[in-house]
C-alpha cells in the first residue's frame, strides 16, 4: 500500500520547481483538460500571479499523485483562495493520478482550506468547474460553508456524419461559392516561424470582437508558443486567395475531444462567411481523426448552436469560513 503525505506549496519558487513533476502528473491523468497542465498553468502564472501560491499536493510514495493548484489574492471582498489560471480557463479541477484514492479532492481541498484560513482566508471560489469533474463531488470540511450554483453553458458538438444540421450545411455551400470568387480557400495547421504572425492576427481580429488588453494578449502569445511546442495546441488558419482570412486555436484533449478556443476573422473578408469556413475545416480534421466531440468552451453564443452543438454547464463553489 502506498504511503499518503498532503504537502502545500506557498512560494513562487517551489511552484515552478514543481514543474517537471506536475507535469508528469499530468500525462498520466485520464481525464485532464489542457487548461490543467502546467504549461498553461504557468504561463498564466507568470503574467497574473500574485506571489501567493496555495497548490495543495498529494504524493504516493514521493510521487506526485495529485494538486489543487490555488492563490491568495486580496481584493476589496477580502482575502480569498481563487484557482490558478481563473478567468482565461475555461475548465477547472482537481489533477489526479488514475487511482488515487475517493478521498483525495476532499483531502486536498481540505489542506489548501487550511493553509489559507491561517493567512486570513475568508473564502474561496471554485470557479468554472466542469461537468465531469471531480471537484462537483467535493465535500467542505468542517467549519466551511459550499455554496453550489451552475454558471455558463459550454456547448458541445457531438461528430457524428450528420452533426451539422441541414440549414447550416446549406450556408456553407453558398460561403464556398462566395470563397472560390475570392480565388477559393484553403486551410492549414500553422507552424514555424508563421505562428507567432498568425497567432498575432489572431489576437488582434478577437479583441477587436470581445475585447483584449496588453496584458491577456502579452499572455496568450507566450501561452499559445509554450503549448504548441508541447503538441498541446494547434493553430488552424484559413486562406482565401492569397490571404490569411480567419484564424483559431485548438487544444486536443486525449483520443476523443477537440476543444475549440480562440477564434478571429478579417472583417474585410467577412461577406464569405471566413470563421464558417474555417471551423467547417476544423470540424472536418477532428471527424478525421476519429475525435467524437467537438467543445466550444464557455459562452452560449448563436453560432455554436447553429452548429448543432448542445449546451453543458460549468458550476462555481463558494466556500465560506464560518
Amino acid at each position: 500500500m502506498s504511503t499518503l503525505v498532503v504537502d502545500v506549496v506557498t512560494s513562487d519558487d517551489a511552484l515552478h520547481r514543481l514543474g517537471p513533476a506536475w507535469q508528469y502528473l499530468w500525462q498520466r491523468a485520464p481525464a485532464a483538460t489542457p487548461f490543467q497542465s502546467p504549461i498553461w498553468l504557468l504561463a498564466w502564472w507568470r503574467v497574473f500571479g500574485t506571489q501567493h501560491p496555495v497548490l495543495a499536493c498529494l504524493y504516493a510514495d514521493s510521487r506526485l499523485a495529485g494538486i489543487l493548484p490555488l492563490y491568495l489574492l486580496d481584493d476589496v471582498e477580502g482575502r480569498k483562495l481563487l484557482p490558478i489560471g481563473v478567468s482565461l480557463s475555461d475548465y477547472f479541477d482537481v489533477l489526479l493520478e488514475a487511482g488515487a484514492p475517493d478521498d483525495a479532492a476532499d483531502v486536498l481541498l481540505a489542506a489548501a482550506l487550511r493553509t489559507g484560513a491561517d493567512s486570513g482566508v475568508g473564502w474561496c471560489d471554485l470557479i468554472d468547474v466542469h461537468p465531469d469533474a471531480s471537484l462537483r463531488h467535493v465535500q467542505p470540511p468542517a467549519g466551511w460553508l459550499a455554496d453550489w450554483r451552475r454558471t455558463e453553458p459550454c456547448p458541445v458538438l457531438t461528430l457524428h456524419d450528420e452533426a451539422v444540421p441541414k440549414r447550416q450545411r446549406r450556408k456553407l455551400r453558398m460561403a464556398g461559392h462566395r470563397a472560390d470568387r475570392l480565388g477559393g480557400c484553403r486551410f492549414e495547421w500553422s507552424s514555424g516561424a508563421d505562428l507567432a504572425r498568425h497567432m498575432d492576427a489572431l489576437l488582434r481580429w478577437n479583441g477587436a470582437i470581445w475585447g483584449m488588453d496588453a496584458v491577456t494578449w502579452q499572455f496568450h502569445q507566450a501561452a499559445a508558443a509554450a503549448m504548441h511546442s508541447a503538441d498541446l495546441l494547434r493553430l488552424g488558419v484559413l486562406h482565401l486567395g492569397d490571404s490569411v482570412a480567419a484564424c483559431c486555436t485548438v487544444m486536443p484533449q486525449g483520443s476523443d475531444r477537440l476543444l475549440f478556443h480562440l477564434t478571429g476573422f478579417d472583417p474585410a473578408y467577412g461577406a464569405a462567411s471566413p470563421g464558417s469556413l474555417l471551423l467547417a475545416a476544423v470540424i472536418e480534421a477532428a471527424r478525421a481523426e476519429g475525435r467524437s466531440e467537438m467543445h466550444f468552451l464557455r459562452g452560449g453564443e448563436a453560432y455554436k448552436h447553429a452548429w448543432g452543438a448542445r449546451d453543458r454547464h460549468n458550476a462555481a463553489c463558494r466556500l465560506r469560513c464560518l
